[in-house]
């Protein structure tokens, strides 16, 4: 069986539409008429809990989404939550209509968390109490409609961890 070169990759071999990174590099490679590279082959997997071990590649990664962000003009986007603002790239558009309807302190605690701030420190610094701050964090659950705190935390990191 011959593969013509326009064809579509096969669907193990296509990016997923919710992978930011990937999702990034598809869009710089289809701006620069070239098809999208073939991902390389699998790796060991890690072992469970573990992310990139390679730092070289993280940091691969951060440069080449902030040039492609400052070559698009992309990075002058911004969305507001709560009182603080995003740019755009780091919001997944199924969540931005729920992330706006956030509280100012629901938006609070999320960016604290967000920079991995514990509880008990998100409630000092709001001058709140930690039964309060676990309040706002169910209720952005329920509101951006997670599963759990895991989720939560993964979506805090996206949206307020530094870059840098």
């Amino acid at each position: 069986m011959s593969t013509d070169s326009n064809d579509p990759p096969p669907p193990a071999m296509r990016l997923h539409p919710n992978d930011l990174l990937q999702q990034r590099a598809l869009a710089d490679s289809m701006a620069l008429g070239a098809r999208p590279a073939k991902p390389p082959p699998p790796r060991a997997a890690a072992p469970a809990g573990e992310g990139i071990t390679d730092t070289a590649d993280l940091l691969r990664l951060v440069a080449m989404l902030k040039q492609a962000e400052a070559a698009s003009g992309v990075a002058e986007r911004m969305i507001v939550i709560g009182e603080f603002s995003v740019t755009a790239t780091r919001v997944p558009e199924s969540f931005v209509a729920q992330l706006q309807a956030l509280t100012r302190m629901e938006a609070a605690v999320l960016r604290m968390l967000g920079w991995g701030r514990a509880n008990a420190d998100i409630a000092m610094l709001l001058d709140s109490n930690e039964n309060t701050v676990r309040t706002h964090m169910n209720n952005v659950i329920r509101k951006v409609e997670l599963d759990g705190m895991r989720e939560l935390m993964c979506l805090a990191g996206l949206l307020f961890h530094p870059l840098d």
